[in-house]
């Protein structure tokens, strides 16, 4: 088990960091792209480049997440007989 005051490993700082980057590019360039009133394809495409970024973030966000977790004990139900 592990100390959980530790810091944790450098890839999944990386992979949240990361993952919380995109989030905020993604979501920057959204309102600017609302904001300038970007229209036609190249307004779509900046749109949909920002919501992807978005979506890739939040997945980074979460992996990493759950590598800082993964090495925390787990629940598990009674073990004694049953009844």
């Amino acid at each position: 088990m592990t100390d959980p005051s530790s810091p944790a490993p450098l890839s999944t700082r990386l992979t949240r960091t990361l993952g919380v980057g995109l989030l905020a590019a993604g979501f920057t360039a959204l309102l600017l792209s609302i904001g300038f009133d970007l229209d036609g394809v190249g307004g779509g495409f900046v749109q949909g480049a920002a919501i992807g970024g978005m979506l890739v973030g939040t997945y980074f966000w979460g992996f990493g997440n759950g590598l800082r977790r993964r090495d925390r004990p787990h629940w598990l139900p009674s073990r004694g007989t049953t009844e």
